[in-house]
């Protein structure tokens, strides 16, 4: 009888060791732009509870996630702030170009710190003052790409450009006015809606840099990846996207 207990406690244990790993084996791990980290947390709760799966959110500058995607990390699905970065990836045949999505866009706003008490009513006014500005990295943030194709078309960025401080990603940019570090800072109008101890002083005209898309596509054909995005395309979670400022590309 010993033995027969002995031997189901054995076989009781594999099979829950068996289970582990199963479960551990069910997650999944997808790249997104951090100008997403809210909403994206909370439609990722829903799917998790939905598909009783785990799915690892990577949050960074696009740049950033799409060479960590061409160097091999292991991801299903990369939402880039804008189109350049998968289109290059794309080009390495990481992506394939009609599993591509534009769900969403979103503009660029001006913000300045509280304690900042120059009076900016326009980009060229930048001139006027001994500011101090931040912007997202130019090579791997989009948002520093726009800020500074909108700085050059106004034929201003050469000579503001030893004023700027950059950012790893747009939150950065927003935490360094928001801590007062300096005096303004270029964002996504998304970061702006909930800004303490800043103020949006101007938006920025559309017509000053590229139209600002956001894309989404699995990686690799990924399978969970188009999954994943189907959920992202739903009518709850553009719900979502909406209530944190995205414009919505219908």
């Amino acid at each position: 009888m010993r033995k027969k207990i002995k031997l189901l406690s054995v076989i009781l244990c594999v099979l829950a060791l068996t289970g582990c790993n199963k479960s551990s084996q069910n997650e999944l791990t997808i790249s997104v732009a951090t100008s997403l980290l809210n909403p994206i947390n909370e439609i990722i709760k829903e799917y998790e509870n939905e598909n009783n799966v785990k799915v690892n959110i990577n949050f960074g500058g696009s740049g950033t996630l799409k060479s960590q995607i061409e160097n091999g990390a292991d991801v299903c699905a990369y939402f880039s702030a804008n189109e350049k970065f998968m289109d290059e990836l794309v080009e390495k045949n990481m992506v394939k170009e009609d599993e591509i999505n534009v769900p969403i866009s979103n503009s660029l706003v001006l913000i300045k710190s509280d304690k900042c008490k120059y009076d900016i009513k326009s980009l060229k006014d930048l001139l006027k003052y001994d500011i101090t500005m931040a912007i997202g990295q130019i090579d791997t943030v989009p948002a520093g790409q726009y800020a500074k194709e909108s700085l050059e078309k106004l034929n201003i960025f050469n000579e503001i450009k030893d004023k700027l401080v950059y950012g790893k990603d747009v939150s950065a940019v927003k935490n360094y006015v928001e801590t007062s570090e300096v005096d303004l800072g270029i964002v996504y109008k998304s970061d702006s809606l909930d800004l303490k101890s800043s103020q949006v002083v101007l938006e920025i005209p559309k017509n000053l840099h590229e139209n600002i898309n956001y894309t989404l596509a699995p990686i690799n054909s990924s399978e969970d990846g188009k999954k994943i995005i189907e959920f992202i395309n739903s009518k709850y979670s553009k719900k979502i996207l909406r209530e944190y400022g995205f414009l919505i590309n219908e």
